[in-house]
């Protein structure tokens, strides 16, 4: 059977961890390395109900999106339901490895796939990454003239895939959709009947930003890149002002909804690299937030 390293090794060829953001925490956060593998539970967030999930199921590994340890962890104890979840865990044997922003980033990863949910063409990084360095640069295009000239930019083939090596995606509708018919593509790749979102001043979308999970930030990144829509999971209203002032859309999916899909394609990547396990998406976890 395969070992929680051989798992760690397939996790990172999906997720590089060179291209997480310099402030996360990922890889593998508990476990032992050398420990076996018959079945694998992925889930977005860690929390004591997965955690009953997985230890009643027998999991060996769980891959949560999020990580367990984000800042400076001092103390594990049962006096916290963190703490005592952990050691739950560790004596089930349980191994935890979280792959985040180098899932999102990553050429399979959250972003590219839902550029493929939306059917985006010429798809690229929002902010590129440096082969020679681990650092996103911010796109820097300023004048509309150039934005403008880069949608007619060609990928050459000699050069690196851009898909490989930046944080965010944006890419092209072709044809453009008008705005109504554009959020309507959202919807029905989503599931959903209705949206969070400020609208753009354009009657026209022909570019598309997307920034899984609480990702505002990717407002410049989005709109120097000339795009009409940024699309992510969660923002501060503050964001969301600026977006309007810039005439800029800017979509809210809702931090669950933008991501948890691609924890059941990462049990479905780990079921065909290793076909002799058993990897599921927790059944156990849903959306904090609800509508009544």
């Amino acid at each position: 059977m395969p070992t929680v390293h051989d798992l760690r090794r397939a996790l990172e060829t999906i997720a590089p961890p060179t291209i997480a953001e310099d402030w996360d925490n990922v890889g593998l956060l508990l476990g032992d390395p050398e420990a076996e593998v018959n079945r694998v539970l992925t889930c977005l967030t860690l929390t004591p109900d997965v955690a009953a999930e997985a230890v009643e199921d027998e999991a060996d590994l769980i891959v949560t999106h999020h990580p367990i340890f984000f800042r400076g962890t001092k103390r594990i104890t049962t006096e916290t339901s963190d703490g005592a979840m952990i050691l739950k865990l560790a004596r089930a044997g349980v191994a935890v490895y979280s792959p985040h922003t180098s899932y999102d980033s990553g050429p399979a990863g959250i972003n590219r796939q839902i550029a493929n949910r939306l059917g985006l063409d010429d798809v690229r990084p929002l902010r590129v990454i440096e082969p020679a360095s681990t650092q996103a640069r911010s796109a820097s295009k300023g004048p509309t003239e150039e934005c403008r000239a880069d949608l007619n930019e060609s990928t050459n083939e000699n050069q690196s895939d851009p898909a490989e090596l930046g944080a965010g995606r944006y890419g092209v509708l072709n044809p453009p959709l008008e705005v109504h018919e554009f959020l309507r593509r959202v919807k029905v790749a989503f599931g959903i009947d209705s949206l969070r979102h400020v609208p753009a001043d354009t009657e026209l979308v022909g570019r598309v930003a997307i920034a899984c999970g609480s990702a505002g930030e990717f407002l410049s990144d989005a709109s120097a890149h000339c795009c009409q829509y940024l699309l992510t999971g969660e923002t501060s209203f503050h964001t969301c002002l600026e977006a309007r002032a810039a005439g800029m859309g800017l979509i809210l999916l809702g931090h669950y909804r933008s991501e948890r899909f691609a924890m059941d394609r990462l049990a479905e990547m780990l079921s065909g690299e290793f076909p002799e396990i058993s990897a599921t998406s927790s059944h156990a976890e849903s959306d904090p937030i609800t509508r009544s």
